[in-house]
């Protein structure tokens, strides 16, 4: 989970911290599903011209992923559900418990909060079969992910990330 925080907050400091976020989410939905088409919109697109319900859907689940947690983001999450849509709201970890209070008042036990680190980070532990052996390959295989989508649909070549030499 810290190499993902890491992550988020080197992009934090440039102002990039809400697209890589959500290109990392991205990647972690593509390895986990890979035989699942994984939208791969650039990350000013808004949801509404696109015919998105949220960042990502599968199956009848939407995510969301923000790293500013606005009331906007809990009125979407409420619009999904009365259409039916499962939400996973995906935010920070240091946002987690106020997001959760505030999803609770907003639609009780029905809107999914978690943080993006461990969602990401439990995900590439599993498809690493919890081995501290595969786990480097794991988190090497989640950049290169990120990086190939980033590089499909963005101008701004600044959000890819170098991959250090020692995830081998």
């Amino acid at each position: 989970m810290s190499a993902v925080h890491e992550v988020i907050e080197r992009a934090r400091e440039v102002g990039k911290a809400g697209p890589v976020a959500q290109y990392l989410v991205g990647a972690k939905l593509q390895l986990r599903f890979p035989e699942t088409k994984i939208s791969n919109d650039g990350y000013s697109a808004a949801d509404a011209p696109t015919g998105r319900s949220g960042d990502f859907q599968i199956g009848d689940t939407v995510f969301h992923v923000t790293v500013s947690p606005a009331p906007a983001v809990i009125e979407k999450c409420k619009q999904n559900l009365a259409h039916g849509i499962r939400v996973f709201l995906l935010v920070p970890d240091a946002l987690v418990v106020g997001t959760r209070q505030n999803a609770e008042v907003a639609a009780p036990d029905r809107i999914m909060v978690e943080s993006i680190e461990s969602f990401v980070a439990n995900n590439i532990e599993e498809l690493s079969r919890f081995s501290r052996g595969e786990l480097t390959g794991g988190f090497r295989r989640l950049l290169e992910t990120y990086n190939e989508r980033v590089d499909a649909v963005e101008l701004d070549k600044s959000m890819l990330i170098e991959i250090p030499p020692n995830l081998g």
